[in-house]
């Protein structure tokens, strides 16, 4: 592919050149813009090459591939996924594809510089079963500031107050990668707009997963979720005062058995 000449640019900005600040200085006088990038199964995506996800894509064309192998197992024509944390929306990508015509994406994500690129990457793939969802879920209706994670790694952009600022200059640096304030609602919520039956819930919010099952407790209780499948961020859920064993515990309060399917990943399932 003619991206792959220049992989080792690009995994050298992305990856080795340090502090964070140097190498966004290195795309910015080199006139690093985002690619499209097909995968060899067809689907595009509209990637930044020096960032975690677009280097990802570039070397091995997966991502988290424990995780995308769990949701393939899981979905198929018809089904309904929420994809919480989307990010850039590789994941609602690969669903929209497995849940086909008939089947329905939700695609939530609260950051505002990552939407037109999720929107971007729908239209790349002629994906029109996926609605995007602007907000933060959490616990209860609030607003909220998500300390944002250089370009590199947008993912890594949390609202837990202290994960991924255990760093030199902490203060400084909060200010150079800034914030943005966060709308956020209860999943509950969204009971209105949300189908009855939801094959595969997939979390990843960098420490906040419990926080936002915590508001989806009417949603729970009907069992609208037949999977959860959750990444668990044990350090940013310990800063909140919260772990992984009081999760499983709340989820198995609703009936749900955990099954681990690696070291971060769990699957529970009604």
């Amino acid at each position: 592919m003619k991206y792959k000449k220049n992989l080792k640019k690009f995994e050298f900005i992305g990856t080795r050149l340090r502090p964070p600040e140097l190498a966004l200085l290195a795309k910015f006088f080199l006139r690093i813009k985002r690619i499209e990038y097909s995968l060899p199964d067809g689907r595009i995506y509209f990637i930044d090459p020096v960032s975690y996800f677009g280097l990802q894509l570039l070397k091995n064309n997966n991502y988290e591939i424990e995780m995308s192998q769990t949701i393939s197992s899981l979905l198929s024509e018809g089904d309904a996924f929420i994809d919480l944390g989307s990010n850039e929306g590789y994941f609602s990508i690969l669903a929209s594809k497995l849940c086909g015509t008939k089947g329905k994406v939700f695609s939530i994500e609260p950051q505002q510089r990552l939407w037109e690129v999720i929107l971007k990457n729908s239209v790349l793939n002629d994906c029109h079963n996926i609605q995007l969802l602007p907000f933060g879920i959490g616990s209860k209706n609030d607003t909220l500031t998500m300390n944002l994670y250089p370009t590199l790694n947008t993912g890594a952009s949390s609202l837990s107050s202290n994960f991924n600022f255990k760093i030199s200059f902490e203060k400084v640096r909060r200010r150079i990668y800034g914030q943005q304030n966060v709308k956020i609602i209860q999943l509950d919520e969204l009971r209105e707009v949300l189908p009855y039956n939801i094959k595969l819930m997939k979390i990843d919010i960098e420490g906040f997963e419990f926080e936002s099952i915590k508001g989806s407790k009417m949603l729970l209780r009907d069992n609208v979720f037949a999977n959860i499948l959750v990444e668990i961020h044990p350090e940013a859920l310990e800063g909140m005062n919260q772990s992984e064993t009081l999760l499983s515990e709340y989820l198995a309060s609703f009936g749900y058995k955990k099954r681990i399917i690696s070291h971060n990943l769990n699957l529970y399932s009604l």
